[in-house]
């Protein structure tokens, strides 16, 4: 009986074991796609190549400052941006903000962001860093800025991101991220896309469900406060499927349980 108990127990051990490797595997596939994307859309370190879009020059003009008119206010504020590409924001946040750490997995977009904002300012960190491999010190920032980022990011991937990051957050952070939603907003077609188009509900779920607990037993989550579409793509493009959610860390009533899990 100990003998089968046994046999069965390895079993189990072997495709457990088999599943872990699998979801390995598929990330580092994920990964290396996404890679060969960027390699593709990275020659120029343009604002065409940042948005995806021939006519990425008119678009940013009325894009660029709505989209830093609806964040809240950084005045004084230690701020993540991740996936910061070329710059293309993290000058404007480094005017009012104490500290910026501009992240981005691309290294010829990390010395092109470092070559034009380095320059100008002198609270910028610059790092080349995959977000899925990221780690940063406990409640370091105030603010969590991203602009296209999690579609590029697997389920799994943005799942444990977004442990992460409420794990990052100082209290009373947020969280200030803009996406495609539905389905692509750039006219440069590429048949390997490997964009996951979420909907602002699925983001507004999976934030929500993500859970850690304070020593003195309170739990708190990650809430999504605000959310709107950007309006410059609505003018130019007839697109309403961009939008930004703003969320914040609240508080639930006190709950056993780990540190950081997600409930699914």
């Amino acid at each position: 009986m100990k003998d089968k108990k046994r046999q069965a127990s390895s079993q189990l051990d072997n495709e457990e074991t088999k599943q872990f490797l699998a979801a390995l595997v598929e990330s580092n596939q994920t990964r290396d796609q996404m890679t060969e994307f960027w390699n593709k859309h990275s020659m120029a370190q343009s604002v065409e190549e940042m948005m995806l879009d021939s006519k990425a020059e008119t678009l940013t003009q009325d894009e660029h400052p709505e989209v830093m008119g609806m964040l809240p206010c950084i005045k004084g504020k230690d701020v993540l941006e991740l996936g910061a590409g070329i710059g293309r924001f993290t000058g404007d946040i480094a005017k009012d903000a104490h500290h910026v750490t501009a992240v981005d997995f691309m290294q010829s977009f990390t010395d092109k962001n470092e070559e034009v904002n380095g320059a100008k300012f002198n609270n910028i960190d610059f790092v080349c860093a995959d977000v899925t491999k990221l780690d940063r010190p406990q409640g370091s920032y105030d603010v969590i800025f991203s602009n296209w980022l999690l579609m590029y990011l697997s389920d799994e991937e943005l799942e444990k991101l977004a442990l992460k990051m409420l794990q990052w957050l100082k209290d009373d952070g947020f969280l200030f991220f803009r996406e495609s939603c539905y389905h692509s907003s750039g006219d440069m077609k590429n048949s390997e896309n490997p964009t996951v188009y979420r909907t602002p509900q699925m983001y507004t779920d999976l934030f929500s469900a993500v859970k850690k607990q304070l020593p003195n037993g309170d739990v708190t989550r990650l809430e999504v406060v605000t959310y709107r579409s950007v309006e410059a793509y609505a003018k130019h493009k007839q697109n309403k499927h961009q939008f930004f959610l703003v969320v914040e860390e609240s508080i639930l009533k006190r709950w056993k349980q780990r540190k950081f899990t997600r409930i699914s």
